[in-house]
This record gives structure tokens, C-alpha cells and sequence, in this order.
């Protein structure tokens, strides 16, 4: 399809679907993300995003962007800040995949953890509203927003683990030594405890590039959690843990953390993983969980699953981000950490 016809019938389905009477007059792909295709438009005076499957062979159960759409919806008057949702198209012959239709946050979209570019006060701000977004997403009266049912609430972690196993099978390219010792050993060690806690709604891809921040505050706030793809209902902590995660991870890594990275007071108001937990905790009235090492060697398997769908989309022609071959790569390096936490915990 070209792109004026392409342009053409999203316009004719906005008019029909949805309260947007603007005409679209141009289209162009955000060259980040490494799952959905993304793409802004803009009319005369507004801006708009519109977010679609992969076209392709794709995994089962991969790319739910109804998912996404449902989630963003029902949070639409929640303290969780989520753009405004316009409208849900599942018939693929529009412009040849599903997707929807939200606002676009004009924001800042900050990739490096570290926020160099902020003081130590807006860094510790930033950091601090996060830990208080994981604390709201467990106070959620999910029946209230019509979530109950968005995700079964038992058995999370054994059903993500059989998940992941699979999705990685079904994507592998090579031998990874650390993700066959997780494959083999992960299973084994379930903490059944978690399952006691009340669930609540994950996010599923808690990390900064899924944000936005507020442009030209002394003190930004995020206005925008973004990438619900992954988003489902599961014990408390998850997302907590897989956040954590992120500051383990090398900073030259394409999906870079804070590992090695020298602190000096330039980058001060960054919290450390303790002191992430400590806050957490404080707001949700948690008890630290004795599992806390296997929920990041967890999310190290899950994350290393994720990143090899993406190397097996390079391979096969349908990947979205412009470094994909790259964060494709880290699905050993992060196979490799996710071993080394597994066997601190054992």
C-alpha cells in the first residue's frame, strides 16, 4: 500500500471510529522499539500515534496490541499517567495489520538510566516518582476498572516460566549455555509464597525508554508510562524486580544499565537497589521478600526470551528498531547474569 492510500484509509476509519475529525496528512515511523511499529501523525495543528502488529510471521500469543489498548483505556482516570486512547482497529485489510490510535505526549524520551543531562535533584525526583507509579499499580481496585479479569491470578511465575521456555524454543538461533542452565534449573525452585500476596497490574516492561518526561520543569514529572504489550495481572514485586534488574546491566550495553558505572556526585540522586526496595516497600507496607534474588534471575530468563524474539526478527526481516541486530545480541549477556543471580539465591 502507498503511503497516500495508506494515509487515505486510516483517515476514513478515524472519521467512522473515532471522536478524531482532523485530517492526517502525514505518516512517519519512530525509529525506536523493538516490537510494535510506531508511527506519528500529524494533521494541521495535532499530533497523534498510532501503534500496530509486526507484519509476518509472528509468535503465538506475541504482539498483543488489543491488550495494550484495553489496559491504557481502563487507566484513563487513574494516578497511573497513560496517553489518551482514541480507538482499537482489529480488521487487518485497513492498512494491513491491527492497531490503535492514542495521544501523542509531546515529552522528553530519555534511553540512558544514568539521566545525565538532569541535576541530582530532578534525578532523584524522576527515580522517586517511578518507585511511587509500582506503588499506585498495587493499589488499583482492578474491579473498579474492569481488570479483574485481565490476567489469572495464580500459578504467575510457573506459567511465565513455561511461557518463556517456549517463546524462546520457537525463536532460538543459537546455543546460549546460561539460558539452558535457566531452562533447566528455574523451574525447580519456585517460590509457592508469592502466590499469597493479593495480585496486582504489571506493566511488564517497567524501564525508562518507556517513558515520558515532562519537558522544561525544574522538576519533570512522567506524564507518559508507555508499551503495555506485556501487561497482565501477577503477584506484587515483578515489575519491581525487573526494574531493578535494569541497574544491574552494563551501560554499554544497547539496553544499558548502571553496572560498573562510576557514581560520582555529578550523578548523585540515583538510588541505589536497596534503597529502591527500602521505598517500595515503605509505600506499599510489604515485607522484603526472602525470594528477591530468583525474582531478578527470573526476569533476567524472561527479558533474555524477549530479547531473542527480537534476534530471530532480524533473521527473519520484521523487526522493528533500527538496532535490533544489536539488543537481539544481549539475550546471552543477559542469560548469563540471570545465571549468576540463580545460583547466588541457591
Amino acid at each position: 500500500m502507498s503511503v497516500k492510500n495508506e494515509i487515505n484509509s486510516i483517515n476514513l476509519w478515524l472519521k467512522k471510529n473515532t471522536s478524531i475529525d482532523e485530517q492526517i496528512l502525514s505518516i512517519k515511523k519512530f525509529e525506536t522499539g523493538q516490537s510494535n511499529p510506531t508511527f506519528l501523525l500529524k494533521s494541521d495543528n495535532k499530533s497523534y500515534v498510532l501503534r500496530s502488529k509486526p507484519l509476518g510471521n509472528l509468535l503465538r500469543g506475541a504482539h498483543r496490541i488489543d491488550r495494550e489498548y484495553k489496559v491504557m483505556s481502563a487507566l484513563s482516570n487513574s494516578k497511573i499517567p497513560t496517553p489518551k486512547m482514541y480507538g482499537y482497529c482489529s480488521d487487518a485489510d485497513i492498512i494491513g495489520s491491527e492497531f490503535y490510535v492514542m495521544e501523542f505526549i509531546n515529552g522528553a524520551h530519555e534511553f540512558d538510566p544514568d539521566l545525565s543531562n538532569y541535576t541530582s535533584e530532578q534525578r532523584d525526583k524522576i527515580y522517586k516518582h517511578k518507585i511511587k507509579i509500582l506503588a499506585e499499580l498495587v493499589k488499583l481496585d482492578l474491579k473498579k476498572i474492569g481488570l479483574e479479569n485481565f490476567g489469572k491470578p495464580n500459578a504467575y511465575l510457573e506459567r511465565q516460566i513455561k511461557l518463556w521456555i517456549k517463546q524462546y524454543r520457537d525463536s532460538e538461533t543459537k546455543h546460549i549455555k546460561s539460558m539452558e542452565y535457566l531452562i533447566e534449573t528455574i523451574p525447580k525452585y519456585i517460590p509457592t509464597e508469592i502466590d499469597n500476596l493479593k495480585p496486582c497490574l504489571l506493566h511488564g516492561d517497567f524501564r525508562l525508554d518507556n517513558m515520558i518526561l515532562e519537558k522544561n520543569k525544574s522538576i519533570p514529572r512522567i506524564i507518559g508510562l508507555l508499551d503495555w504489550e506485556l501487561s497482565t495481572l501477577s503477584p506484587p514485586f515483578i515489575d519491581l524486580s525487573y526494574w531493578a534488574l535494569m541497574l544491574k546491566f552494563e551501560k554499554t550495553w544497547p539496553i544499558g544499565g548502571l553496572s560498573n558505572f562510576n557514581n560520582q556526585n555529578i550523578y548523585s540522586g540515583i538510588p541505589t537497589e536497596e534503597e529502591i526496595l527500602e521505598s517500595y516497600l515503605n509505600l506499599t507496607s510489604f515485607d522484603k521478600p526472602k525470594y528477591w534474588k530468583f525474582l531478578l534471575a527470573f526476569n533476567c530468563f524472561r527479558f533474555a526470551g524477549i530479547l531473542q524474539g527480537i534476534a530471530k526478527r532480524v533473521i527473519d526481516g520484521n523487526n522493528s528498531g533500527e538496532n535490533a541486530y544489536e539488543v537481539g545480541e544481549q539475550a546471552e549477556p543477559v542469560a548469563d547474569l540471570g545465571s549468576e543471580l540463580l545460583k547466588e539465591y541457591l
